[in-house]
C-alpha cells in the first residue's frame, strides 16, 4: 500500500496488477481539524465503479460494475485516483471467477482501510435492475427563496419526521480545487427546519475544500447538533468523476436507511 496518494499528479498507469498503489487517507486528520465525533454516528460509504473489466485464464474479458461499501468506523478513506490505477491494473492479472474478484479486491480494500469492506460483482446483464435509476424521496429545496444567512434554523416548532433534498450541492476537492456535485439527502425528525436558511447553508459548500465523506460528516453533525433535532440522516449522491462516484451515508439510528439506487445525474 502506497504512503503517498497520486491525487494532483502525473501517474503512469500499471502495467501488471498493483495492489500497492492503493493509497490510504486517515479519517482522524479531517475529522480532527473539523471537530466530527465517529462516535455519534454509524453509515458507510458506498462507490460505484463503472469501468471495471476482469480477465478469465482463457483470455476473455468481463466489463462488469463494481459496487462497495465501506464501514464509516474504519481507519481510512481509499484515495480515488489510487483506486482508479489500482482497478484497472486488474486488466493484467488473471483470476478463475466472479468470486475470487470479490475476495482478493475485499482484502486489498481492507489492507488499505483498515475496516470492513463489502463488494458486490455486477455483470452488465444484471446492471439494469441492481443499479435501477431512481428518483429521491420527499421535498426538493432548491426553488426556495434565498437569504444571505448560513446558519440552520427551525420554521415552525411543530415536529416533523421528512426528507429533504437538493440537487446543488457543490464543494472542492481539497487537492485538485476541481468542483464536485452532488444530490444531498437528508432525513430528520425534530421541529421544522427552514427550508430557505437549510438551502444557503448547504450553498456554503460551494467554495469549501473537502473530500466526499467528510462534508457529509459535517453536515451531519452540525444538524444533530441542533437541540431541536432528535435524529437525523444525510446522503450524499456525488456525480461520477473517473468512472466512479462515491456516496457516503450517516446516520444517528438504524430507523433511517440508506438511499439505495443511481439518481438521474449518475
Amino acid at each position: 500500500m502506497s504512503s503517498e496518494t497520486p491525487l494532483g499528479k502525473a501517474v503512469k498507469q500499471p502495467l501488471q496488477y498493483a495492489p500497492e498503489i492503493l493509497a490510504a487517507v486517515p479519517r482522524a486528520i479531517a475529522r480532527s481539524k473539523s471537530g466530527v465525533d465517529s462516535h455519534f454516528f454509524s453509515g458507510i460509504d458506498r462507490w460505484t465503479a463503472y469501468e471495471f473489466v476482469w480477465k478469465s485464464p482463457d483470455g476473455r474479458l468481463h466489463p462488469s460494475i463494481l459496487d462497495f461499501e465501506i464501514g464509516a468506523r474504519s481507519e481510512n478513506i481509499v484515495e480515488s485516483k489510487s483506486l482508479k490505477l489500482y482497478l484497472n491494473s486488474c486488466y493484467y492479472a488473471s483470476f478463475s471467477s466472479s468470486e475470487e474478484v470479490k475476495v482478493n479486491l475485499t482484502k486489498e480494500i481492507e489492507d488499505c482501510v483498515l475496516g470492513d469492506v463489502k463488494i458486490e460483482l455486477i455483470s452488465l446483464n444484471q446492471a439494469e435492475q441492481v443499479l435501477a435509476q431512481v428518483s429521491p424521496t420527499g421535498t426538493c429545496i432548491d426553488q426556495a427563496e434565498m437569504t444571505t444567512e448560513t446558519e440552520l434554523a427551525f420554521e415552525a416548532d411543530t415536529r416533523v419526521h421528512e426528507c429533504l433534498y437538493s440537487h446543488s450541492f457543490r464543494s472542492l476537492c481539497p487537492v485538485t480545487s476541481q468542483p464536485d456535485w452532488a444530490t444531498i439527502l437528508i432525513e430528520y425528525r425534530g421541529a421544522k427546519l427552514s427550508k430557505s436558511a437549510l438551502l444557503s447553508y448547504l450553498r456554503g459548500y460551494a467554495e469549501h475544500d473537502g473530500f466526499h465523506e467528510y462534508c457529509v460528516e459535517m453536515i451531519y453533525s452540525d444538524l444533530v447538533a441542533l437541540p431541536a433535532i432528535e435524529d437525523a440522516a444525510v446522503c450524499a449522491k456525488f456525480l461520477r468523476r473517473g468512472g466512479i462516484d462515491i456516496c457516503p451515508f450517516r446516520t444517528s439510528t438504524p430507523d433511517f436507511t440508506e438511499p439505495k439506487g443511481r439518481l438521474i445525474r449518475q
